[in-house]
């Protein structure tokens, strides 16, 4: 048994980039890993995605956002569980309330993952976690045949 005392943990810069934003607190795991994360207002989780092989999902601790999928923006607040099956729909958070959003984000791995990034036409492939993890990101446009460039 592992316990965390969230409150003791520092937050740590996760994500910065542009639009996109997010403070992370570990709370460990490796096949059903947990994190507190912080969406600040104005600002978007990652980009919109599809995992096809990891499971997710997430409970609001406070504020408000929106759920954005490829159907529209669904408003999620506090007390609120969305879970997001492997291979079901594309998702992203959007926080354009005025305060940040606070919520505990659960994933199941099992170590190997396609993910699909719709807005950009980008194909994630990764094997293994955290410093482990082998990643390769593609254009979906530059797709081969399977036997492309055997003889």
């Amino acid at each position: 048994m592992k316990v965390v005392h969230s409150e003791q943990l520092p937050w740590t810069q996760a994500i910065d980039h542009g639009r996109f934003n997010g403070r992370r607190k570990d709370l460990g795991g490796t096949r059903l890993s947990c994190g507190l994360w912080e969406l600040p207002a104005g600002k978007r989780s990652f980009p919109l995605h599809r995992h096809l092989g990891t499971e997710e999902a997430l409970f609001v601790v406070s504020g408000r956002a929106k759920v954005r999928t490829p159907e529209g923006e669904t408003p999620i607040g506090p007390g609120d569980f969305v879970s997001f099956p492997a291979a079901d729909v594309a998702h992203q958070l959007v926080n354009d309330d005025q305060e940040p959003l606070v919520y505990v984000a659960i994933a199941h791995s099992l170590g190997v993952d396609i993910v699909e990034y719709p807005d950009s036409g980008k194909i994630n492939s990764s094997a293994g976690t955290a410093a482990d993890r082998k990643r390769f990101i593609f254009s979906e446009k530059s797709q081969l045949e399977y036997w492309d460039g055997e003889e």
